[in-house]
């Protein structure tokens, strides 16, 4: 067998690390999967099931005298549709910010009527962490803040909860046994 393999100077010292670094580089890996698996838990959330969270956009320019809605994606939690919401209602606040030369702290309010809290762009990290019920709120004073402070042009998101008239596993047993 070893006359087949062929010596250590055929193979040069780094193939014979390899076994080590395949280790770890699976365990890494390993740790990359489960970092990433906890993520996407934290993003789904735990829904109720029977409704799809349609979003969509409502984009004006020139001072509102044009504008118009469309439709923009689906999800099928309602934490999903709201982490969605946060970061684009965060991003289109940030372009008005930059368009303007304001800071966000120059806009949004961290006690009043138009508190922000968190009172900060969307940070994927610290809004995991959130709520679900703070992340509708967010999303939706950030929205606002476009309207409360007159932009000329912009992009607010939104959503709607769509009951999703499927079958229920009992009733479809009943005809299936009728």
């Amino acid at each position: 067998l070893a006359q087949d393999l062929g010596s250590k100077e055929d193979f040069g010292a780094e193939s014979l690390a390899a076994p080590a670094a395949m280790t770890v580089l699976k365990r890494t890996c390993s740790a990359d999967v489960s970092v990433r698996d906890a993520k996407i838990r934290k993003i789904m959330g735990c829904d109720q099931g029977g409704h799809m969270y349609e979003c969509s956009r409502y984009v004006w320019w020139d001072k509102r005298a044009h504008a118009f809605s469309e439709p923009d994606r689906k999800f099928s939690s309602k934490r999903m549709a709201m982490l969605y919401l946060a970061k684009m209602n965060s991003a289109s606040l940030e372009e008005f910010l930059r368009e303007c030369g304001k800071q966000w702290t120059d806009v949004c309010a961290s006690s009043g009527v138009y508190a922000l809290s968190p009172n900060m762009p969307f940070d994927l990290d610290h809004f995991l962490e959130l709520p679900d019920e703070v992340l509708e709120d967010y999303a939706k004073i950030v929205g606002n803040t476009m309207s409360v402070r007159k932009a000329p042009k912009g992009t607010i998101y939104r959503y709607e909860a769509v009951a999703l008239a499927t079958t229920e596993v009992q009733e479809l047993c009943q005809i299936l046994e009728s």
